[in-house]
């Protein structure tokens, strides 16, 4: 086959290829030829503002129904390629397109793809198509009987053609079987392996690369296809690659607020518990105070009833006063324990002391109402055998009776004995009365 044919056939299928792909993006449909589906200049704009990513500036008729609209259209695309691309085109007009001239249009396409697809081309300190030969030697590295020093001859063998299809995935075969292939068999495997896993299309025949009837500028442009395949899979495992870290940062997000709402709930929970138990404290608080407030309403009761005799009066205010002072003693101790409940909202740990602090109380009203008993006792005997001195009567000892009872039960004990204690008291000055009164008489 002549080789300009050779090169127009591998040109028409490699931009018809390329075209599709970059208006299969825009969401426009595909042509079929492009000596013909591009002559009325709308898909050719199109495509110029895919592969460039400019506007075009212009407005442009998207259905040119005679030769003269489809010519401004095209005039159009070519001014926007010369001033806004900056690319020069020689020898192509608008007419061109109109006239389906194929050996113009695809030089015109050949001088786009050079621009968007060679010349972008870079490896190393070289770029175009001698960074692309860079690349081509580069990937290859490694690879047995692959010594890829120029387009023209570095090809026909089909070892690096092979190596590239094989470094592109070697999981879909394994290179080392076909070292004793036969150049043509070696290329057109090298060619269906391309075709299937990277997507590029068969551009050159096996039988007339072998024998060097290949056009250098199709051997390049069919390997730029390689080049371009490589980075299209790069940039797709890189996206990949992102994708997997934001997903791997949302799930570890998503984790953290699980964990944070966990924490949430759980703090709530021991919010409450604390509140239950401060409610709790406060309500025996409370009982306390009732109690307290009742024990010290008996003890006024029974004080004033000592009014007829002025010396028991006395004594007994000042036994008042002391029990006052006990009161203050134990308020001072039911403050220090109001402070301990504020400290078991962090830590409830009170009960012991609760316990500790109850007793200890206790252990004071016993004794100081022992003292009061034992008090009254020796001024009941002075009163009634004044020749006694010293007063020898056992002291009052509540505490070997009420220590081993529960607060309940020892508030009660010591509210009764203190009763008893009163009557005794009362029948004893009414009895006081009565020898009076009948004195005088």
């Amino acid at each position: 086959m002549d080789l300009n044919k050779e090169w127009e056939k591998v040109q028409e299928m490699a931009f018809t290829s390329w075209v599709n792909s970059v208006l299969e993006k825009r969401g426009c449909d595909k042509i079929t030829d492009v000596s013909t589906d591009l002559s009325d200049g709308v898909k050719l704009i199109y495509f110029l503002e895919s592969v460039s990513g400019k506007k075009f500036p212009k407005k442009f008729d998207l259905e040119p129904k005679t030769r003269i609209m489809r010519v401004q259209n095209l005039h159009l695309a070519m001014l926007f390629i010369d001033e806004d691309l900056k690319i020069k085109v020689q020898g192509v007009a608008a007419e061109e397109f109109v006239d389906n001239n194929k050996k113009m249009i695809l030089g015109f396409l050949w001088t786009l793809y050079r621009k968007y697809r060679i010349s972008v081309i870079n490896e190393g300190d070289k770029s175009s198509e001698e960074g692309l030969l860079a690349w081509c030697k580069k990937t290859t590295e490694g690879y047995n009987n692959v010594n890829i020093t120029n387009f023209k001859t570095s090809f026909r063998d089909g070892h690096g053609f092979l190596a590239l299809a094989h470094k592109y995935d070697p999981s879909v075969f394994k290179y080392d079987e076909y070292e004793g292939h036969d150049n043509i068999a070696r290329l057109n495997a090298a060619f269906d392996f391309a075709e299937k896993g990277l997507g590029i299309p068969k551009l050159l025949e096996a039988e007339s690369l072998s024998k060097g009837n290949v056009d250098e500028r199709s051997i390049v442009l069919y390997t730029s296809l390689f080049f371009h395949a490589f980075r299209a899979k790069e940039e797709r495992e890189a996206l990949e690659a992102s994708q997997n870290s934001l997903n791997n940062k949302l799930a570890s997000l998503e984790q953290s607020l699980e964990g944070e709402k966990h924490s949430q709930e759980e703090l709530l929970k021991q919010k409450k518990d604390l509140e239950d138990a401060l409610n709790k404290i406060r309500e025996q608080n409370e009982n306390r105070n009732t109690r307290i407030t009742d024990l010290q309403s008996k003890i006024d009761d029974a004080l004033r009833g000592l009014d007829d005799e002025k010396l028991a009066k006395l004594d007994l205010e000042s036994r008042l006063a002391k029990c006052e002072k006990d009161k203050a003693i134990l308020e001072l101790k039911l403050a220090e324990i109001l402070d301990e409940k504020d400290r078991l909202e962090k830590k409830i740990d009170e009960d012991k002391k609760r316990a500790e602090a109850e007793r200890l109380g206790l252990g004071l009203i016993r004794q100081h109402l022992a003292a009061q008993f034992s008090d009254i006792h020796k001024w009941q005997s002075f009163l009634e055998h004044p020749e006694t001195v010293p007063y020898t009567g056992t002291p009052v000892d509540l505490d070997s009776e009420l220590s081993s009872l529960s607060f309940e039960e020892q508030a009660k004990k010591l509210a009764s004995k203190l009763e008893s204690e009163n009557t005794l008291i009362e029948k004893y000055l009414a009895g006081k009365e009565e020898a009076k009164a009948a004195a005088k008489k």
